[in-house]
């Protein structure tokens, strides 16, 4: 049992060295509501004779929590035997009792998921974000808050933990001794608040102000079916993430944009305006007052399964299925990329106008990127110096389907056969993918051709611990082209990225800076005007990576890296897309 001096000290006013409030403290008895069972959970009750009681507060779309379901499910089973009770709670606005219900079922959680109405339990536990677990010991005294270890959390997704504070934990109480670390902070989403509408000097309102935004800036990817774990289309739906909303458009998080090019350079700039950001900020705070439903704009519509504007000439899908784990087995360090022919060779030259990788298994997929390989090649041949014109199309959370306008098209060759390399993230959810890819075809061969090139180089190696290690690439046009995108690429260690035209005379311009690497949303800037470039022209890429402990996501900064395909090791890529007119025949 924890001593009774060390009881006193946690009970006291803590400090910065100190664990915070309820640690140390007695957890009354609380009966909530089984949504699975629609019966009640007593504490008291089904806690007699546990010796350790384990509290995770949880939340159907938080994909945080989602990735720790099959770790809590391994600990219930290491630990259940001797003698720990595992309870979860749902404390979260969003989530009724049959989403509850339905979660714990669809993920196969083998312990009770109570529902926590407006969320008075979390209240009374000072619990901000789920995960969030608690460990009691038999006289239901907190003796760990915090985590369940650092391998997941917004942004973050290791391919294994380095630290174990749950299980360390649980292994503790259940043996009698202290607990060495009884508070590590959690980080996962933020749990919204019940509040109450405040009288505001400037009123804002869900339907008259708030929704036109999220129509516009949130939707393309917050509904069901697409990149984001929840959606966000009616009010309701809103005002349960709000406060998760007010935190990451504070931030700067969301929506997902890291140029720092001022409005209307590129065409898919979707930043809040100050404004925009300023209406958001003030109806979270004056209580996300719903106002009347008369004042909303027309729901936005939807073209159901593509984003392509209409439906595609083609569909194409993979030709055989890939499995993916609930988490990454054991002695792995992640899972590798698969590569998988899709469709058939094609039987003549074919020009395509639009393109979209549409995911599968989309929660599991970090990436997939269409390659072109040539008849006669495998998909390894393609991976030279000009891989970057083997690719057709790509998908990554939150970027957008290639779609060229009329006379603007990519050339597939014939005999040529599209191959997916994908990148899987398992998320605590098995599942298979068969992901497929829909092809708008131009009606005659275009007038312009567009190319995609990859300046890079393989040649580089981050030292341990460095901060600000800088990579550059190059590459010289002998010929006219016209610039229409830019798309840097790196992986984990990446911290910013830099595109800069030197034209023949020597002048220099930033054509892309991307001051914060973000490897979970990785954009293709589209130029709102394509730019001519001279023959001549060189756009020289600069890279700087964070390879120190300092870097939150980093695999391990003790290694020396080099390039490679894999997540823990690097690139550096700066693709260009471009056009010009096709040589004539």
């Amino acid at each position: 049992m924890i001593r009774p001096a060390l009881l006193a000290l946690l009970l006291a006013a803590p400090t910065a060295a100190e664990p915070p409030a309820p640690v140390g403290a007695r957890v009354a008895d609380f009966t909530l509501p089984d949504p699975s069972t629609g019966k009640p959970w007593a504490l008291a009750e089904q806690t007699r004779g546990a010796k350790a009681t384990v509290v995770v507060f949880l939340a159907t779309g938080c994909p945080v929590n989602n990735a720790y379901l099959p770790r809590l499910a391994e600990l219930h089973k290491q630990f259940a035997k001797d003698g720990a009770v595992f309870v979860g709670v749902n404390s979260h606005p969003a989530d009724d009792p049959a989403a509850v219900a339905r979660h714990a079922k669809e993920h196969a959680i083998p312990f009770p998921v109570l529902k926590d109405d407006r969320a008075k339990l979390a209240g009374q536990l000072a619990v901000e974000r789920v995960p969030t677990v608690f460990v009691l010991d038999a006289g239901r005294v907190v003796r760990y808050k915090g985590r369940i270890d650092d391998q997941f959390s917004p942004g973050l997704h290791r391919a294994k933990a380095t630290t174990r504070e749950l299980q360390q934990a649980v292994a503790a109480v259940l043996g009698g001794r202290e607990v060495a670390t009884p508070f590590a902070a959690p980080a996962g989403c933020k749990l919204t608040r019940e509040r109450e509408p405040v009288a505001a000097a400037e009123p804002v309102t869900y339907h008259k102000h708030v929704s036109r935004i999220v129509q516009e800036k949130c939707q393309d990817c917050h509904r069901p079916g697409e990149a984001a774990p929840f959606a966000l289309l009616t009010y309701k739906q809103a005002r349960g993430w709000a406060d998760m909303i007010r935190e990451v458009v504070e931030a700067g998080q969301m929506p997902p944009w890291h140029a720092d090019a001022p409005p209307g350079h590129f065409a898919n700039d979707r930043r809040l305006s100050a404004e925009q950001k300023k209406t958001i900020l003030a109806w979270v705070d004056q209580g996300c007052p719903e106002g009347d439903p008369k004042d909303a704009p027309p729901p936005r519509a939807f073209k159901e399964g593509w984003r392509l504007g209409r439906e595609p000439d083609v569909v194409l899908t993979m030709n055989k299925p890939v499995d993916v784990p609930a988490q990454y087995l054991y002695g792995l360090a992640g899972m590798p990329y698969q590569y998988v022919p899709v469709g058939e060779p094609f039987k003549e030259d074919t020009w395509v106008q639009a393109a979209e990788v549409r995911p599968d298994f989309r929660s599991a997929l970090h990436h997939v990127i269409a390659f072109v390989v040539p008849p006669g090649q495998t998909i390894m041949d393609v991976a030279g110096e000009d891989f970057g014109r083997h690719m057709l199309a790509a998908y990554v959370p939150g970027d957008q389907p290639v779609v060229y306008p009329e006379g603007l098209a990519k050339l597939v060759p014939k005999g040529s056969q599209i191959v997916f390399e994908l990148h899987y993230t398992p998320n605590g959810k098995a599942g298979r993918d068969r992901s497929s890819i829909g092809l708008v075809l131009a009606k005659k061969p275009p007038q312009m051709a567009a190319t995609t090139d990859a300046i890079f180089t393989e040649k580089f190696a981050i030292p341990p611990g460095a901060d600000g290690h800088v990579v550059k690439a190059a590459r010289t046009y002998d010929r006219p082209v016209t610039l229409i995108a830019l798309t840097p690429h790196m992986h984990l260690r990446g911290k910013s990225f830099r595109y800069e035209l030197v034209t023949p005379d020597g002048k220099r311009e930033v054509l892309l800076n991307v001051p914060r690497w973000d490897f979970n949303w990785q954009v293709s800037y589209l130029l709102a005007k394509p730019r001519a470039l001279l023959a001549g022209s060189r756009i020289e890429c600069t890279a700087w990576y964070d390879n120190s402990a300092a870097n939150p996501v980093n695999p391990d900064p003790t290694a020396r890296v080099r390039w490679g395909n894999m997540t823990w090791e690097e690139m550096m890529i700066g693709f260009v897309e471009y056009m010009e007119e096709r040589p004539a025949k």
